[in-house]
């Protein structure tokens, strides 16, 4: 009992020491709490007042590329109708040159048979007593010969004289391709150089574009054809909208009204129009469209790239989804210049025209699906009407 007594003495004065110290670990906690918290706030304000430095760095950059690729797409028109002019002058060229040798055949003849009158001497008029009939005849002959070989002479001085004009036309022309070509170069480099920095813009606002690729590639070896390719891909988008944040829901979501008419994405020649025989026969779905080789390819309306890689025999190819159900697909592309989930204003670079290999100029494909289903693109694009 006593020494129960002295436990309870000893431990009633440590008691309150006990119960006011007892709160200062809380109020330390709290304190740390509170500070994380702030700094969570300011890192969070950071990093949003990055992301919109970064869009709008972005925003400025897909400007100054759609400048750089109206540009472009300009002169490389030029070019393609400088080539066109060039092989009708050589095609020109070689007819005149034909016809210049022929022309200069026929007078070759005529003279020599003038010069073998001509040296007829006047002995054997006297020793044959049919010459003077003959020297009649010759002389009658002569008579219609000197004007057909005026006439020729004068049809081979204008042919020379078109020739040369032909061959002056041609030099200008090829002269006019170097011009342009160097300027296309510099103009290249420049969008090149534009198209890193939008990638790399891009890459800062998006941690897992790798995934995004990879289940892209499944998806695409899964597709049994374009319709099908189409129809996953906006399932996985809807999946991917349902799953993401509310941050990031912009990014898989809707594209974004985007002004701007619809363009094509090459400005070549369409050899082929919707419902035309294609290659195989059949009723195309789209419009194969003629260019020259590394032609610059652009988005024909503003849109989210919902696919950008291999696809069965359409080759390299992208997708773009637009607003109201409506998609865009390009193939025949050499390289791509997007990536998955990116967005584009109507005009942005997708990539360049494939090179040829069979010696006939490359051809890039363009189809315009509405809700699933193949359209004549003359319904976006007046000027095919």
């Amino acid at each position: 009992m006593r020494a129960f007594l002295l436990l309870l003495v000893l431990l009633v004065p440590a008691c309150p020491a006990l119960a006011q110290n007892a709160p200062i670990p809380q109020k330390k906690e709290i304190n740390q709490l509170d500070e994380k918290l702030r700094s969570s706030k300011a890192d969070s304000k950071a990093l949003e007042a990055d992301l919109k430095t970064i869009e709008k760095e972005l925003d400025s950059t897909k400007g100054s590329l759609v400048s750089t690729a109206k540009a472009i797409q300009k002169n490389e028109k030029k070019l393609q109708n400088l080539d066109l002019k060039i092989a009708d002058l050589e095609k020109e060229q070689k007819g005149l040159s034909a016809k210049l040798q022929n022309d200069r055949g026929s007078i070759s003849r005529l003279i020599l048979a003038l010069e073998r009158i001509r040296r007829l001497p006047p002995e054997a008029l006297i020793v044959r007593p049919e010459a003077p009939l003959e020297t009649a005849q010759s002389a009658m002959l002569l008579e219609e010969i000197l004007p057909a070989l005026h006439t020729q002479a004068t049809e081979l001085k204008n042919t020379l004289e078109k020739l040369q004009t032909v061959s002056r036309d041609l030099q200008d022309k090829r002269a006019d391709v170097v011009e342009a070509s160097k300027k296309l170069e510099a103009q290249q480099r420049e969008l090149n150089s534009m198209v890193q920095k939008r990638r790399q813009l891009y890459a800062s606002t998006q941690k897992d574009l790798a995934a995004q690729q990879k289940n892209i590639q499944k998806i695409s070896a899964q597709a049994k054809n374009l319709a099908d390719l189409v129809s996953r891909l906006d399932e996985e988008r809807t999946r991917s909208q349902r799953a993401a944040p509310p941050s990031a829901k912009r990014l898989v979501g809707r594209p974004p009204p985007n002004p701007g008419a619809p363009r094509l994405p090459l400005p070549g020649i369409i050899k082929t129009g919707y419902n035309e025989p294609d290659i195989f026969g059949a009723p195309s779905k789209g419009l194969d469209i003629e260019g020259r080789a590394g032609a610059l390819v652009v988005a024909p309306m503003g849109g989210i790239v919902r696919f950008a890689g291999y696809f069965k025999n359409y080759g390299n190819m992208v997708i773009l989804e637009h607003q109201d159900g409506w998609h865009s697909l390009i193939a025949g592309l050499e390289n791509i210049d997007t990536v998955v989930g990116q967005s584009l204003n109507v005009g942005e670079p997708l990539g360049k025209l494939h090179k040829s290999t069979s010696g006939q100029k490359p051809v890039l494909y363009y189809e315009l699906r509405h809700k699933g289903k193949a359209v004549n693109p003359a319904k976006k694009f007046g000027d095919l009407s």
